[in-house]
């Protein structure tokens, strides 16, 4: 899937208020921002300082159902990296599922889901389906 520069720093910038929700910036957080910054060849420095000022960062919902569908679940992926959900967390990914369009009840079945899979790592055809499902 290609992204523009722009929805390339908007994911970004979502992953790290993710990271910033409860707090606590930990090291596994870090390594995931930095694997997908360097995936979607956002330069490091770029990077860091985004992580430094979460303050200045924008939120830009993706336009296509599918990018929504994967960023959400990167950042349900984020929400999980470090063990533990916080209460902080949790209420920012449901606010995200509204402003993208999600039911509470996909997203609850989404979080039910990802504790059956290794690092909440849910499979492409079965994250599909679910939201599938619950979409009009």
């Amino acid at each position: 899937m290609t992204y523009t520069q722009e929805e390339k720093l908007a994911i970004i910038s979502e992953l790290i208020l993710m990271a910033h929700a409860d707090h606590k910036l930990k090291k596994e957080e870090i390594s995931f921002l930095t694997a997908i910054s360097q995936r979607l060849e956002i330069d490091a420095t770029i990077m860091k300082h985004m992580v430094e000022h979460p303050e200045e960062l924008e939120i830009i919902v993706p336009k296509q159902f599918t990018k929504r569908i994967l960023h959400f679940h990167r950042l349900m992926l984020m929400m999980h990296i470090d063990g533990h959900v916080d209460l902080e967390e949790l209420q920012l990914l449901y606010a995200t599922a509204l402003r993208y369009g999600i039911r509470k009840n996909t997203v609850d079945r989404l979080l039910l889901t990802m504790e059956k899979y290794p690092h909440g790592d849910i499979p492409p055809t079965e994250l599909m389906e679910i939201h599938q499902s619950n979409s009009n």
